[in-house]
């Protein structure tokens, strides 16, 4: 049966669209690849007492169930946590839930819708299906900017990113704008690990696909959400879900999850800021098919996993003082017997930073039903070497 003249009139010019949109991006080549290198000041004022805390973002969740949560710490010192919530993943009335911790007080905020789906439809003026992933990125003067994934057809493979900024530490939300990234109709590209800055104000933001091949970029976007540069940091189809530590200058290392039968947990590094990427390679750590996250400096780096090829429990922390050439199991933050019912035990979806006292924080996702929040400082991970 012959093709119709209409269909293939649409899709040369989808084509034609998409070679385009791949020449726009690929032909900026950004000249400035300085990096925004954050300094703590836990070096200088360190403190030698082993600091941990233990306890939930969401004692009292306004959703049955929750899932991919992610923090930042705002210029006022508040951390700010998102994370995506409703009947079930991917159900009709997930939204973007929100609180805010006051580190004095230990206190985190009542939850608080702040991204529906039907205000981000609106806002784009497009059908979404769902709502997934969430990351942050905290500027100058309670700025703030949020990296979010929508699908308006199919599952998650056909997803893309959008992006909307708040002036006010996360309270009220601007207008919500789609990335273009992707030449394949911009679809498949999402996110899940830290953006951070570049000397020049724009946004390094790490993504991923999984349409046909699965493989880790680079995205280099600025603040109004025009995609500048897109890096290509993997090959093949099993590595996505890349995180990113920025620990020195120029130095950057990136986790990734494995989707391969390996199972297994790979890394790689950037000499020259995320402009090239060496070839990853077996960090000798489990990989259950689940994500992961790194956070730290040029003194040392942690990890966040689930130490297990098979499962998402326990949920474990790694240390590394050598720029991930070698990693040491620190604890299991969580971890219960495994059962039949195991995928109710789920501790997954670790999100970690580390604040500019030095002081980490992590959170993840507790059973799909809760969010927890774990903090520690640099002499408690001393306590465990």
């Amino acid at each position: 049966m012959s093709t119709p003249g209409y269909i293939k009139n649409t899709l040369f010019i989808a084509a034609v669209l998409a070679l385009v949109l791949v020449l726009a991006i690929d032909s900026r080549q950004l000249s400035d690849w300085s990096l925004v290198h954050q300094k703590t000041t836990g070096s200088e004022n360190q403190n030698t007492t082993a600091l941990f805390t233990r306890g939930f973002v969401t004692e009292n969740s306004p959703t049955p169930s929750v899932h991919a949560p992610a923090i930042a710490e705002l210029s006022d010192g508040t951390i700010l946590s998102v994370w995506y919530g409703g009947v079930r993943e991917g159900a009709g009335d997930v939204a973007l839930y929100s609180s805010r911790l006051n580190v004095a007080a230990q206190s985190w905020t009542e939850p608080v819708n702040s991204l529906s789906r039907q205000r981000v439809s609106d806002d784009l003026g497009v059908h979404i299906r769902k709502l997934g992933n969430a990351v942050l990125l905290a500027g100058e003067n309670q700025s703030v900017w949020m990296f979010f994934v929508t699908a308006s057809i199919g599952g998650w493979s056909t997803s893309s990113i959008n992006m909307v900024s708040s002036s006010d530490g996360g309270k009220n939300w601007g207008k919500v704008k789609r990335l273009v990234s992707s030449p394949f109709l911009n679809l498949s590209t999402l996110t899940k690990g830290h953006p951070f800055f570049y000397k020049d104000g724009t946004i390094g933001l790490p993504v991923y696909h999984e349409l046909v091949g699965k493989f880790a970029e680079l995205l280099r976007v600025d603040i109004k959400g025009e995609v500048k540069e897109k890096i290509r940091m993997t090959k093949g189809r099993h590595y996505i879900q890349p995180d990113i530590a920025v620990i020195g200058e120029d130095l950057m290392l990136a986790v990734l999850r494995d989707s391969s039968p390996e199972r297994k947990l790979f890394q790689m590094s950037s000499t020259d800021s995320g402009k090239n990427w060496s070839t990853p390679r077996d960090t000798r750590l489990p990989n259950p098919d689940a994500a992961v996250s790194i956070a730290g400096n040029s003194e040392g780096v942690v990890l966040a996993y689930n130490d297990s090829a098979e499962h998402r429990n326990p949920l474990s922390l790694a240390f590394s003082n050598d720029q991930g050439k070698s990693w040491k199991k620190i604890a299991d933050i969580e971890a219960s017997e495994l059962r039949e019912d195991n995928n109710k035990d789920e501790f997954s979806y670790p999100y970690i930073i580390q604040s500019r006292d030095g002081t980490y924080h992590l959170v993840y996702t507790w059973k799909r039903v809760q969010v927890a929040y774990v903090s520690f400082n640099k002499a408690w991970i001393d306590s465990r070497l």
